[in-house]
């Protein structure tokens, strides 16, 4: 077993790795935008991207395919919408619900924000051959199904 009680430490957890790793894409994702003039978060990020992929899906549906829970997608969403992203538009069949919508200003600025993200992605990346880039993304795969299975 690779790891045991007597030699753990946590800087050489796996899950600390993780943590930290994400918590620093998500600033130099923000940042990246900042630098180029958009007020986005990385959780902003990630919802519109689920929006440009499938526009006017209900709320709850958005949030499930963001891995947000309601809580959270309500948040991100009255964020997006105050700043002009998104509109809530009552479902035809159910006024208790709403689909979401983006905004032309939100479709206007997709390639550029989609650049930035790229161009981020590859300067993190940078040393890494492409075999070991999909080497690491099968080893996240398997860690993954290994923890789904715990939760089952």
């Amino acid at each position: 077993m690779y790891f045991n009680r007597k030699t753990f430490k946590r800087e050489n957890s796996p899950g600390y790795i993780i943590h930290r790793l994400d918590s620093l894409a998500k600033l130099a994702l923000q940042r990246a935008f900042q630098s180029e003039g958009f007020d986005f978060t990385a959780e902003q990020w990630g919802v519109l991207l689920k929006l440009y992929e499938n526009e006017g899906i209900h709320q709850s549906e958005l949030g499930a395919r963001a891995g947000k829970d309601r809580h959270n997608i309500t948040r991100i969403l009255n964020g997006l919408e105050k700043k002009g992203y998104v509109q809530r538009v009552p479902d035809k069949n159910d006024m208790r619900r709403f689909n979401i919508f983006l905004t032309n200003k939100s479709r206007d600025i997709e390639d550029k924000l989609t650049f930035i993200a790229i161009d981020l992605l590859e300067r993190a990346f940078a040393g890494l051959s492409k075999k070991e880039v999909r080497e690491m993304r099968r080893f996240h795969d398997h860690i993954i199904a290994n923890i789904e299975s715990l939760l089952e």
